[in-house]
């Protein structure tokens, strides 16, 4: 079962607490929501309890509701941009609840053809742990326009991240926190399995009689 936990997330943590006059916090409420918006499709992606996601999306447009009536009657430090910040995922939540109920009312329109696809390939976790296929995953992500969807839409990180959850049968739960986990790494060892990688093709060549050093 996906998890799902509002009051775990980044952007509802700074819209709840009042904070001191802050230039930067605009920067932080945009990073937060983004993270929010892509953590929240993963979560819809992932639940397949119709009756679950519905509360889920429920409980989290009351507490929204609740947040923007406590800011307009006791405004605290940057409120107006809170009520925006909040406006924006009220909207997100009550239109993925349209989306949800649509969906529910006309599921041939909603059939996901590749759902029955399944990878052959699994990952020995032994040798190979989930958070070295997050270091390839974000670093692929990172690099800017190196990736791209057929239709040109935004890629979520969420997104690209499911593709290798797919392709190696695991699940990375949690992936800002495995990515994080890979991006808090000392400077030398912050491309542990990357490096890894490129001894096994360094030795590849050597024994394929390529490389001549």
């Amino acid at each position: 079962m996906a998890q799902w936990e509002l009051t775990e997330k980044v952007i509802y943590k700074l819209l709840k607490h009042p904070y001191q006059d802050d230039k930067s916090l605009a920067d932080k409420m945009t990073i937060a929501y983004q993270e929010f918006v892509e953590e929240l499709f993963h979560f819809l992606n992932k639940e397949n309890d119709n009756k679950l996601l519905i509360r889920k999306l429920n409980i989290t447009y009351i507490e929204f509701v609740t947040l923007k009536a406590m800011e307009e009657s006791s405004p605290t430090d940057n409120g107006h941009l809170k009520i925006v910040f909040l406006d924006k995922l009220m909207s997100l939540i009550n239109m993925e609840l349209e989306l949800l109920y649509r969906q529910m009312e006309y599921p041939k329109y909603f059939i996901n053809i590749e759902a029955d696809w399944k990878s052959p390939f699994y990952l020995n976790q032994d040798i190979i742990k989930l958070v070295d296929i997050m270091e390839i995953v974000s670093g692929i992500f990172n690099i800017k326009d190196g990736v791209y969807r057929m239709d040109r839409k935004e890629i979520f990180f969420s997104d690209f991240s499911q593709c290798f959850e797919k392709i190696f049968n695991i699940e990375f739960g949690d992936i800002y926190k495995k990515e994080k986990a890979v991006l808090k790494r000392k400077p030398g060892n912050i491309t542990e399995f990357l490096d890894r990688l490129k001894k096994a093709l360094i030795q590849k060549s050597k024994d394929e009689g390529y490389s001549q050093t």
